[in-house]
């Protein structure tokens, strides 16, 4: 029962069910359900599945799988990204830079992505910044009020 699909399977299943915060939590619940491994092996595993952090409702880091934020070829089932994880947003002509906390980039940018905006063309993410392209024609008021689906409050990060 310990092979790496194993292992991915019981993780995508904990941090699909659970609002875990850290790997040593993650790493308990995989213990808990018979698996034996380092918290290396763990952050290798996590890279490879694509999981990211988010700033949850309660300020608290959570775990996020970005495979869950898409649903085919259908607009993305995607939640609210919490006002807290974004730092500032600001524009250059019509591309939108967003700041995040460290390692916090790769989440949101996923959850624009997953969101299927018809005013975003797509975003490249570094550590602490989503860089958004957007679409031909939509002005930065159509930008703003777009990514407002995703990010509530987002007119007040806006520099």
């Amino acid at each position: 029962m310990n092979s790496k699909i194993d292992r991915h399977t019981q993780i995508k299943r904990i941090i699909a069910g659970n609002k875990i915060s850290s790997q040593e939590e993650l790493l308990k619940h995989l213990r808990e359900a018979g698996f034996n491994l380092t918290q290396a092996t763990l952050s290798r595993d996590l890279k490879e599945i694509r999981v990211g952090k988010i700033i949850g409702q309660d300020k608290e880091s959570i775990y996020v799988l970005n495979e869950l934020l898409k649903q085919g070829n259908q607009k993305a089932i995607t939640p609210a990204i919490p006002d807290s994880s974004v730092l500032s947003i600001v524009f250059s002509y019509n591309l939108c830079i967003i700041r995040t906390f460290p390692a916090y980039a790769s989440t949101i940018a996923t959850c624009i992505d997953g969101a299927q905006l018809d005013e975003v063309a797509g975003t490249i993410a570094g550590d602490d910044t989503v860089l958004i392209i957007p679409r031909e024609g939509y002005s930065q008021k159509e930008i703003l009020k777009s990514l407002g689906i995703l990010i509530p409050a987002i007119e007040s990060r806006l520099n």
